[in-house]
C-alpha cells in the first residue's frame, strides 16, 4: 500500500511510518513466506514480532551478495529470498489476523479463488539480473504485484522528473537485457504516462541508428549509461545535428561524476541547446527499483520513497549504523513487494554525505535523500586491486582523474602482468583518445603525475590512439557496459 504524501511528511513521521510497515512487512511476508530470512531469525532467536522502529533493525544480520548469489555448487540459492506462501508455512507462521482473512476468502469465494488470488500476488512471472562482476548473475524474481510496483516507482520517477505527459518524449538507450535499468525506463513511461522510444542502445540500433532516432523522435529527454550517451551526443556534434529539443539528460548504469556532466550540457548548447538539466540515476538489482535527482542546476541528491523502502547508511568496517549527513555504506530493507525481497542488504556503495531529511532545494519535497557522491567498497576486491605494483588503490581514483580531464575524449586503463608471466611484476598501461590541437607530451606528464600524486602508480606507458580504436576497445556498441579498466591479471 503506497502513502499519498509520500514526498512531504517531515522525518518523524517518516520514521513512524516506516518503523509499523516494517513491524507488518517481516510479520506477514518476510518471516511467513522467506525461507532465507525466517531461517536467519531463528538461527539467531528473533522474533519480528519485536521489531517495531526503524532502530530495532540494528538487532537484524546484514545480508551481502554472498548470502544469495548461486554458486556452482548451489546454483538455486537465489530462490531463498523469494516469497514462497504455501498451506503449511501460511498454516505455521502467518499471523492470526491473515489466517482469518485467508479463511473469509475461502468460505465466500472458494479454495480455488483462493489459490488463484495468492498465485497472482506472488509468482514470479519476470526475472531480473544482477551483472554478476563479483559472483555468477543472480536472478531477482517479480511478481504480478511488483510489476505494478515498478509501474508506480516509474510515475514517481516521472513527477521527480517535472516530465509533462503532454510535452514531453524520451529515448531510452539502456541495452534491451532482463536488466533493472531497461525495464524501470519502460515502466517510468506507463506509469507516468509519457512517450518513450526503446532503441536497445548500441548493440540495437549502434551509433548512427542512436543519432537518428534522436533526430527524428526529437526527445526532450534522453536516457542511458553514461558514457554511451556521452559518445552519442558527442558523435552527433561532430556530425553537424541540432538537439536544441533536449532538455533533460538521465544518466543510470554507473556513476555519473560532475565533470561528466559538465561535458554534456556543453556539448548539448553547441548544439543549440540551453540550460539542459543533467540528473543521476540510482539503481541496484536487489532492490528492484531506481531513484533519481530532480532537475536543477546543483546535485540535489537520489530522491527516494519513504514509504517503500528504509535505508541506512554503516560503517563499513564495524556494521554501525550512522547519523544523518555522515559518510558510510548504503544498508536497502525492503518495506513493499513480493518475488525476491531482501532486509539489510549491503549494496557495497559507499555514500559521501550519506542521507539527509534536510527539504530539497530544488523541488522542495520532504523525504531522504541519498548524496550522489559515491564509490564501492567492493572496487578494490572486484578487479583484485588490493595491490597494484605493491600498492593500495582505489579504482574510483582512476576514474576521477581521467574523467575529469576535459582534453581526453575517452580512455581505457589495462592492468597485465609484465611478459604475460603471473609471477611477474604489475603492469598499468593507459589508452587515451583526446581532442584536437593538444600537445599530446603535455598531456602525457598531466596524466603521469596526477597518477602519481592520487595513487602512488606509476603507469607504465600512456598509449595515445584514435577516437575509433578506442570505441572498439571499450566495446561502446558491443557491451552492455563500456569496459573502463580491464583487468587481464587473473
Amino acid at each position: 500500500m503506497q502513502c499519498q504524501n509520500w514526498d512531504k511528511m517531515k522525518k518523524d513521521d517518516i520514521l513512524k511510518l516506516q518503523g509499523n510497515r516494517l513491524h507488518h512487512f517481516l510479520n506477514t511476508m518476510i518471516y511467513p513466506y522467506s525461507p532465507y530470512y525466517r531461517d536467519l531469525f531463528q538461527k539467531n532467536k528473533i522474533s519480528p514480532e519485536k521489531i517495531k522502529m526503524v532502530e530495532d533493525l540494528k538487532n537484524i544480520p546484514f545480508t551481502t551478495k554472498v548470502d544469495i548469489a548461486p554458486t556452482l555448487e548451489d546454483p538455486q540459492k537465489y530462490k531463498s529470498i523469494i516469497l514462497q506462501p504455501n498451506a503449511d508455512n501460511i498454516r505455521k507462521y502467518a499471523p492470526v489476523s491473515k489466517k482469518i482473512e485467508l479463511l473469509i476468502k475461502k468460505i465466500i469465494k472458494g479454495e480455488d479463488a483462493v489459490k488463484l488470488e495468492l498465485t497472482k500476488e506472488f509468482m514470479p512471472i519476470s526475472l531480473f539480473f544482477t551483472t554478476g562482476r563479483t559472483a555468477l548473475p543472480t536472478a531477482f524474481a517479480l511478481s504480478l504485484f511488483d510489476t505494478g510496483l515498478l509501474q508506480t516507482i516509474g510515475e514517481r520517477i516521472v513527477k521527480i522528473l517535472d516530465l509533462d505527459s503532454y510535452n514531453d518524449r524520451g529515448l531510452n538507450m539502456f541495452p534491451y537485457a532482463p536488466h533493472l535499468a531497461f525495464w524501470q525506463v519502460v515502466f517510468s513511461g506507463w506509469g507516468g504516462g509519457v512517450l518513450l522510444l526503446s532503441t536497445g542502445g548500441g548493440k540495437v540500433a549502434g551509433t548512427e541508428g542512436n543519432i537518428m532516432a534522436i533526430e527524428k523522435f526529437k526527445p526532450s529527454l534522453l536516457i542511458g549509461i553514461p558514457g554511451y550517451v556521452y559518445h552519442i551526443l558527442r558523435q552527433a556534434e561532430q556530425e553537424g545535428h541540432k538537439f536544441n529539443f533536449v532538455t533533460k539528460v538521465a544518466l543510470g548504469g554507473e556513476k555519473v561524476s560532475q565533470a561528466l556532466k559538465e561535458k554534456i550540457r556543453n556539448i548539448l548548447n553547441n548544439m543549440g541547446g540551453h540550460n539542459t538539466k543533467v540528473m543521476s540515476v540510482l539503481g541496484f538489482t536487489e532492490a528492484r527499483k531506481c531513484w533519481t535527482e530532480c532537475p536543477s542546476d546543483i546535485s540535489t541528491g537520489f530522491h527516494t520513497y519513504p514509504d517503500l523502502e528504509i535505508f541506512e547508511i554503516i560503517n563499513p568496517e564495524t556494521g554501525e549504523v550512522l547519523d544523518e549527513g555522515m559518510t558510510g555504506e548504503l544498508v536497502y530493507t525492503c518495506l513493499e513487494g513480493r518475488g525476491s525481497c531482501v532486509i539489510r542488504y549491503r549494496t557495497g556503495d559507499i555514500i559521501e554525505g550519506g542521507i539527509t531529511y534536510e527539504k530539497c532545494p530544488g523541488c522542495g519535497r520532504t523525504l531522504p535523500r541519498i548524496s550522489t557522491k559515491l564509490s564501492r567498497v567492493s572496487n578494490i576486491k572486484d578487479l583484485q586491486l588490493s595491490k597494484v605494483k605493491g600498492n593500495l588503490v582505489n579504482l574510483n581514483l582512476f576514474i576521477h582523474i581521467l574523467s575529469e580531464n576535459h582534453d581526453i575524449e575517452e580512455w581505457q586503463i589495462v592492468l597485465k602482468k609484465k611478459n604475460n608471466d603471473p609471477f611477474e611484476l604489475d603492469e598499468v598501461l593507459i589508452y587515451l583518445s583526446v581532442k584536437k590541437g593538444i600537445d599530446i607530451e603535455n598531456l602525457r606528464r598531466t596524466v603521469n603525475d596526477k597518477f602519481i600524486d592520487e595513487t602512488e602508480v606509476h603507469p607504465n606507458e600512456i598509449i595515445i590512439t584514435t577516437l575509433d580504436d578506442m570505441l572498439h576497445r571499450l566495446g561502446m556498441d558491443t557491451k552492455l557496459k563500456e569496459e573502463r579498466i580491464l583487468d587481464l591479471r587473473k
